[in-house]
């Protein structure tokens, strides 16, 4: 299963370095955070984080019990 990522926020924290990226993992309300330099960075970051948790095979298995 392919795991789409909505872009939600980039936001800072006053008084932290970097720029935060706030996605979302399409038709969920499963949210990710990074923090990156750039929005392709952030969403290989996010993208490595779904991979981690094999949270794609997860996602696919609810979607079959459907």
């Amino acid at each position: 299963m392919k795991v789409e990522l909505e872009l939600v926020e980039i936001y800072r924290y006053e008084g932290l370095p970097g720029v935060r990226y706030r996605f979302r993992v399409k038709d969920t309300k499963i949210y990710l955070n990074v923090t990156a330099t750039s929005l392709e960075e952030a969403t290989k970051k996010a993208e490595q984080i779904i991979k981690n948790l094999e949270l794609d095979k997860y996602l696919a298995s609810i979607e079959r019990s459907r």
